[in-house]
């Protein structure tokens, strides 16, 4: 089901206006609830329902006022309708039938906090005619575990990414099932399912990490999307989905994370005065960072200096930093490649490559606004592959 609608007066950025939430009945009984976040604007929320067999059926949508901000008194349906989904092929098909259907975590129910913005899926294929599907959902943020500064530095955002569950098919029979549990723990799932074959997945910690039995007041079910992560990063769905950003920046400007005059492990800039930067890196025995360069004379260092900060992990990276002022030209940004073990000789980070670039504009919509000219030499131990950059304009 697609519902078009807006709630006048709410603000995900406002304390005690932060969404209204309808609860959708089918025939008089419970579905889902869908949390209105987008505001005062017009947004399309997609939502599955479920299997349901061939018939007539009422779909109710009321306005939860136990649910909805104080101040959520009245919602806009523009229209309600259903939608047919459009399948590349079965396994497609099979996704949307499997996709998960995620309970709220209870101590944060009702207080607008790491709620789930889109769930995204992944078809990976194995040996033989064995293919795996896992499920990832992108919350606004989490209340627990890596600080934000931290989040920024190392992965480029202020939401939190988990990978929610998996499937395994071997000649298209379901062989496996796993979910992540708390402390990030891979578990068999051995829950139930409702709706056809949705399974009911518990967000559990303060991180986002999850159960396959718990007890919550509310749950979501947003219609999954596929996508293909071959060559770009987790964080480039939300560059897919722009409107991420703005909903990411409310609830850090209501959560009072961003705090320009007290900048600390929690506290961060305005998001807008970020340059998000994708690399691809194979880092062995190494760690990158990112220093910009703007055509003030000024640089700003991803890690700030602290080896902490830097990415360690290999793949597709989002690298986010902070840079003087939303109106600072970028003259240029380099990769720096760091020892683990603190012998320099040891790093080695040749393989690292830039993908793309990103700035928010007013509106917290991301803009690619630069194309590289030039590139330096691959990057070892205390070295740097420094791009030079000229803007679209």
């Amino acid at each position: 089901l697609t519902i078009k609608a807006s709630a006048a007066g709410t603000s995900w950025q406002k304390k005690g206006s932060e969404a209204a939430v309808l609860t959708v009945f089918i025939n008089g009984i419970y579905n889902q609830d869908v949390i209105l976040f987008a505001g005062g604007q017009s947004f399309d929320y997609r939502i599955v329902l479920g299997e349901l067999e061939a018939g007539r059926y009422k779909i109710t949508l009321h306005l939860n006022k136990e649910r909805s901000a104080q101040n959520a008194n009245e919602v806009r349906i523009e229209s309600a309708a259903i939608f047919s989904a459009k399948f590349g092929d079965t396994r497609e098909k099979i996704a949307v039938a499997n996709s998960p259907i995620i309970y709220a975590r209870p101590n944060a129910v009702d207080k607008f906090s790491d709620i789930p913005l889109l769930t995204y899926y992944e078809i990976l294929s194995g040996e033989g005619n064995t293919f795996r599907i896992r499920y990832t959902t992108i919350f606004t943020n989490e209340d627990g575990g890596t600080q934000t500064t931290a989040l920024m530095a190392r992965w480029g955002r202020a939401t939190d990414i988990e990978w929610v569950n998996e499937l395994t098919y071997k000649h298209g029979q379901l062989v496996s099932e796993t979910f992540q549990g708390p402390n990030h723990e891979t578990k068999n799932f051995t829950g139930k399912r409702t709706l056809g074959s949705h399974p009911l997945i518990y967000t559990v910690t303060q991180n986002n990490n999850f159960s396959d039995a718990g007890c919550s007041s509310l749950r979501t079910a947003p219609f999954p999307i596929r996508a293909q992560l071959s060559e770009k990063s987790r964080e480039s769905v939300m560059d897919e989905n722009p409107w991420t950003y703005r909903i990411m920046a409310e609830e850090a400007f209501r959560e009072g994370r961003i705090d320009l005059n007290n900048l600390g492990v929690d506290t961060i800039d305005d998001l807008r005065n970020y340059l998000y930067v994708e690399v691809y890196a194979k880092n062995d025995s190494s760690a990158i960072a990112i220093e910009a360069k703007t055509m003030d004379g000024k640089t700003s260092r991803s890690d700030f200096g602290d080896e902490k900060l830097r990415v360690i992990r290999s793949g597709y990276q989002r690298i986010a930093v902070r840079l003087p002022s939303t109106e600072s030209a970028l003259h240029s940004f380099s990769l720096s490649c760091h020892s683990l073990n603190g012998t320099q000789d040891s790093a080695n980070c040749e393989k690292a490559k830039f993908v793309s670039l990103v700035r928010l504009d007013k509106k917290f919509t991301p803009r690619k606004t630069y194309a590289p000219t030039s590139k330096a030499r691959t990057p070892k131990a205390s070295e740097e592959a420094v791009w030079l950059f000229r803007s679209e304009k």
